[in-house]
């Protein structure tokens, strides 16, 4: 797939986005990871510039706020983990959904895919931390995951319905989702 100029500037900034929102606030968790808000850019990023460059913003930026913040061990793992993460949840939003949905329909949708998305990095982390740490300690994990990803999902549904009703994921589809 080739990219535009105008979208790999915006696959850049919002890469930039979801770095700044995963190093904005962070809790630590047990298992030597932490907790924060980004994942609600990680959602709206699949979202916004579409599964293959929201994925790509997504890895990039998580796994950049990693590297930048002490968290070098994990860097390799969310890479993979958040682009997934993104790409099931842009890919399943703009399969199942046309900009004439209903809002409750954008709401279900945005709810399964973030539910899936989830999954993804909960599992994906607990792999992960099994890998490092042994199963024992990456289930300490869990909880701070399951968090995160509700938390991500609550934080990231208000602005979904506002970008919607201000047009501009339509904005989006017609300039940047161009080739």
């Amino acid at each position: 797939m080739k990219f535009s100029v105008r979208k790999l500037v915006m696959t850049g900034l919002v890469a930039a986005l979801v770095m700044v929102g995963t190093m904005l606030i962070q809790v630590p968790t047990p298992t030597g990871g932490f907790i924060h808000i980004g994942d609600s850019m990680v959602y709206l990023s699949g979202i916004l510039l579409g599964p293959l460059a929201g994925s790509i913003a997504a890895a990039m930026g998580s796994m950049l706020a990693d590297l930048f913040s002490g968290y070098g061990v994990y860097a390799p793992a969310t890479f993979v983990i958040k682009g997934l993460d993104a790409l099931v949840v842009g890919y399943i939003y703009h399969k199942l959904l046309t900009q004439e949905s209903a809002v409750v329909k954008k709401m279900a949708v945005f709810g399964v895919a973030v539910f899936l998305g989830g999954l993804i990095m909960i599992f994906g982390y607990l792999a992960y931390e099994t890998i490092l740490r042994g199963f024992a300690a990456a289930v300490t994990g869990i909880p701070g995951n399951i968090t995160q990803a509700v938390g991500g999902g609550v934080l990231a549904a208000p602005l979904v319905l506002a970008l919607e009703r201000v047009k501009v994921f339509e904005h989006f589809k017609s300039t940047i989702h161009k080739v």
